[in-house]
């Protein structure tokens, strides 16, 4: 009984360790006022986000981890507006979180 109470100890003890590694780095992206699709818009303020995110996993001393299948994950909030000619124009916000190790 202790031996497996000692085990069960050390497994719970060796998981806290490896949870209190890992961390999230949240990213915020803005493109500004572009004439482009709705969805090239909001793709680009996502990727701005992950680069951020990514970035402050390295400069903490990480190694952020990839993407699942190489899916972007993030949000996206977008303003629209139109130009003098009636062109659209789209400012996008994204916002991501890369996990790092």
């Amino acid at each position: 009984m202790k031996r497996a109470l000692g085990a069960s100890a050390f497994l719970a003890a060796m998981s806290v360790g490896v949870f209190a590694t890992a961390a999230e780095y949240p990213g915020w992206g803005d493109t500004g006022w572009v004439h482009t699709s709705r969805r090239e818009c909001c793709n680009s303020a996502i990727a701005i986000a992950i680069d951020y995110s990514a970035q402050a996993c390295v400069n903490s001393g990480g190694v952020p981890r990839p993407f699942r299948d190489g899916v972007q994950r993030g949000t996206c909030q977008l303003q629209w507006d139109q130009d003098a000619a009636g062109g659209m124009l789209y400012r996008c916000y994204g916002e991501a979180t890369t996990w790092c190790r």
